[in-house]
């Protein structure tokens, strides 16, 4: 099945990262140049004979109880349907074992799956991966009792098994110096003219570069096209122009970042929305693991940048990467994650929580157009909690306000799903409420826990 592509205290520059080949048929528009401020090797004595560092500088702790884990990982979600900054869980391993946790080091689901937990392509919250390695009878025992829990504490559900998501992916027909967005599920795809919330959404602005593979048509039909070509991408603009003259061989959109992570050499550079690469292709994968690979775990992706900052590994070391392509935090940790508003790194005696001055998550509400009334008391908890729509068929109100006498947005069918994001205190059994990327208030007699 396709995917969707699916997004300096280094003191030294050492000049041992080769330059990659260059793109057969691209355009350059833009010399890629390099940051000389990353530092992109060691040698192996000074690694095999560095002491264990201390708390990194220039971050703060936030006095968080220390976490014994052996791993922390940043999830695989899937942008387009989740952007940022709604990122609140981290897969933690245990004695070769996964769990989930807030990103606030609480426990969702204890260490017992055999691989990474991540969230499918049917909904927010749907953990897969947990009990896949059971029998069907310890299967539907244990999902029911985690079903229980998670759902009173709003932490979704545990994924059934299906793989029936569909994909997206920008391709390039050079006879026709187009570029195209080919979408579909499980067969083959259509190809559609990318609109401007496409280019909005997948790359910041109506003319940012975009990875798309150069390929052909084999057939076409109504309703869906056959492809070929390689597993190769070049960033182009609307246009067809290439932003830069190399060729990668896996990359990620930009989305609303500064950066985006793409891969050659068998390494990751993080380039800007110029096309311009600001690091050397020295980095290795540290997210998306691959679920056909076993034990210990292949990652196959570089992180995105969450608020400004990436989480980034050379050598078996992480650091953190900031929107310049310098390391604001050096290459020299055993493990960091980071969810764009806190950090864990792990020391010698366990995962310790920072975060950087000035630097919060965005206010998930700051979107929130003039139009729509604004909640007066946000939900408690730090994670925001999904709802389904179930209205028995019917097709519920989305009002621009909490009340009968506000204006009707639009309306949502049963099994839509939304998130909670407020209520008013002087309007009781209203919440406002985003599906999708709109907001609007809805009767909260009709919604339910995502179960």
């Amino acid at each position: 099945m396709k995917k969707v592509l699916s997004p300096l205290l280094s003191v030294l520059f050492l000049a041992g990262c080769a330059a990659g080949a260059d793109a057969s048929d691209a355009q350059p528009t833009v010399t890629p140049e390099t940051s000389a401020t990353a530092e992109c090797a060691e040698s192996a004595e000074t690694s095999e004979t560095a002491p264990t560092p201390n708390a990194p500088q220039g971050l703060v702790p936030t006095g968080a109880a220390v976490l014994d884990y052996d791993e922390i990982r940043l999830l695989r979600y899937s942008r387009e349907l989740q952007p940022y900054p709604e990122v609140e869980y981290y897969t933690m391993c245990r004695d070769g074992k996964w769990g989930l946790m807030r990103s606030d080091g609480s426990e969702v689901l204890p260490c017992r799956a055999l691989e990474p937990l991540y969230e499918c392509g049917l909904g927010h919250r749907h953990w897969h991966d947990y009990i896949e390695s059971l029998s069907w009878e310890d299967t539907d025992t244990l999902r029911k009792e985690y079903a229980g829990q998670l759902q009173a504490n709003g932490d979704g559900v545990i994924c059934d098994g299906h793989d029936g998501d569909g994909y997206l992916e920008f391709v390039y027909l050079p006879d026709e110096n187009t570029l195209y967005t080919y979408r579909g599920s499980l067969g083959p795809g259509d190809l559609i003219a990318p609109t401007d919330d496409d280019l909005l959404l997948y790359s910041g602005s109506l003319n940012g570069p975009v990875p798309a593979r150069t390929v052909h048509v084999v057939e076409r039909s109504e309703g869906w096209c056959d492809i070929s070509g390689e597993e190769q991408y070049i960033y182009r603009r609307s246009d067809g122009t290439a932003a830069n003259d190399f060729t990668y061989t896996a990359a990620d959109f930009f989305f609303d970042a500064p950066l985006a992570p793409a891969q050659r050499d068998g390494k990751w550079v993080y380039l800007d929305v110029t096309g311009r690469e600001v690091t050397e292709p020295c980095y290795d994968s540290v997210y998306a693991s691959d679920s056909y690979t076993g034990e210990p775990p292949v990652y196959r992706r570089a992180a995105p940048l969450l608020n400004g900052y990436a989480p980034v590994s050379r050598d078996g070391k992480f650091g953190l990467l900031d929107s310049t392509g310098a390391e604001f935090v050096p290459c020299v940790y055993d493990g960091l994650v980071w969810d764009g508003g806190t950090a864990w790194i792990k020391l010698s005696d366990g995962w310790h929580e920072y975060t950087i001055p000035g630097v919060t998550k965005p206010d998930p509400l700051a979107d929130l157009p003039e139009s729509i009334a604004a909640p007066d008391t946000r939900p408690t908890r730090t994670d925001i909690v999904f709802f389904s729509v179930d209205t028995a068929g019917e097709r519920l109100n989305v009002r621009t306000g909490p009340g009968l006498e506000y204006d009707i947005l639009d309306k949502l069918s049963d099994s839509a799903q939304v998130r909670l994001y407020g209520t008013m205190s002087t309007a009781p059994g209203w919440a406002l409420v985003k599906y999708g990327r709109q907001f609007g208030w809805v009767s909260q007699d009709f919604l339910v826990l995502e179960r």
